[in-house]
């Protein structure tokens, strides 16, 4: 008896992406249906659904390490940085959407895609910069990923450090355009949090440090390719406010999340806020709060536990790797350490989906048919 193929299909889309490569051999038929864009975003939406195939990703110095999200039992290292034959220099995550990470090799000044389940990768054209003032350092130029669901598309935003020039990258075109200046800070190089993060359609920034400017969060609208201002609740941004900086900006269950010192009480703690729907203010709504130690400088807030009631931090610097479980309900704390991993340096960690999406001009093509 033949098993029908829309049947097929839906236990196909419950695979890891390792399985399906493999899969993609037994038959034309079935290569066909595991290549089509039908099916990747059948698999990507399966993705999404469940922690079991999302991964913490870490870039070390010897190259990037992954660990299964739901149980995080064991790192184990995913492929070096050897993309042109110098694994020495290290790589910077810049940026991750539905299995693709965007990588920044700010020495050579050139920006990668790379889909660590299929271990495709492309290397970017370069971006012309018109302004003298550029120093051809991308170092700590500001940089966003993220997919645009209004043209079925994958985007790269960089704000140039220096000059403020902003610049959008299309991966169906696989090519460069000049956008607006961003203008929303008077000094530089600018303060904001890494990679961007998506929510609502849109990337999102973080101005991590205060000074004599006030907090605030910006971001880029990937389908009107525009700059804009995300409202903060107002204990965040009058001027009797106990809160001094952003330690982190991220996405937690689909929301945008800010972290904030908090100096109101003797000893300084970590607020945790979400905004429960993405452009209202009203709806920003604290988590929880979480103690500052005196050795920390920024609390990261990564994910949410496959059930939901527990959150996933990494306080900066950490001793030997340590994360810790933070508890909703029992408002509790477990510090732990995921084995396998070095005790050397690492960036920011990476929530990774495993994902069939090519790094490619075809955005749904897998690997070439062998």
């Amino acid at each position: 008896m033949s098993i029908p193929l829309d049947v097929i299909t839906d236990i196909l889309s419950l695979l890891p992406v390792k399985s399906l490569l493999r899969f993609r051999c037994v038959s034309k038929q079935l290569c066909a249906s595991i290549d089509s864009p039908e099916f990747v975003k059948l698999h990507l939406s399966r993705s999404k659904e469940t922690y079991s195939k999302s991964s913490l990703i870490l870039e070390l110095r010897s190259g990037f390490f992954s660990a299964n999200l739901d149980s995080l039992d064991i790192a184990v290292q995913l492929l070096d940085h050897s993309l042109d034959g110098y694994p020495e220099k290290t790589v910077e995550v810049i940026g991750c959407c539905n299995g693709l990470l965007a990588l920044n090799r700010y020495w050579r000044n050139e920006v990668y895609l790379l889909n660590p389940s299929t271990k495709k990768h492309r290397l970017l054209p370069d971006i012309v910069i018109d302004s003298e003032s550029h120093d051809n350092n991308s170092g700590i130029d500001r940089f966003g990923f993220g997919y645009d669901a209004s043209t079925d598309d994958y985007k790269l935003v960089r704000i140039i450090k220096s000059s403020k020039q902003g610049f959008v990258y299309s991966l169906k075109t696989n090519s460069w355009k000049r956008v607006q200046d961003f203008s929303y800070h008077d000094s530089f190089p600018i303060r904001l949090k890494g990679g961007g993060a998506l929510v609502g359609g849109a990337l999102n920034w973080a101005k991590l440090k205060w000074d004599r400017h006030a907090l605030l969060i910006t971001a880029f609208d990937l389908k009107n390719e525009n700059f804009f201002v995300v409202p903060l609740p107002d204990d965040m941004t009058n001027e009797k406010s106990s809160f001094t900086n952003f330690s982190n900006l991220s996405v937690l269950g689909g929301c945008l999340s800010v972290t904030c010192v908090n100096r109101t009480n003797i000893n300084d703690c970590y607020d945790v806020w979400v905004m429960k729907e993405y452009g209202i203010k009203e709806s920003w709504t604290k988590l929880f709060s979480f103690p500052r130690s005196p050795k920390e400088s920024i609390l990261k807030t990564i994910a949410y536990s496959k059930c939901g009631n527990k959150v996933l931090l990494r306080p900066e610097p950490a001793e030997n790797s340590h994360f810790c479980w933070y508890d909703l309900k029992e408002q509790t704390s477990h510090e732990f350490q995921i084995p396998g991993l070095p005790l050397h340096y690492w960036r920011e960690p990476t929530v990774c989906l495993e994902s069939l999406v090519s790094p490619h001009g075809n955005i749904y093509q897998t690997e070439e048919r062998g």
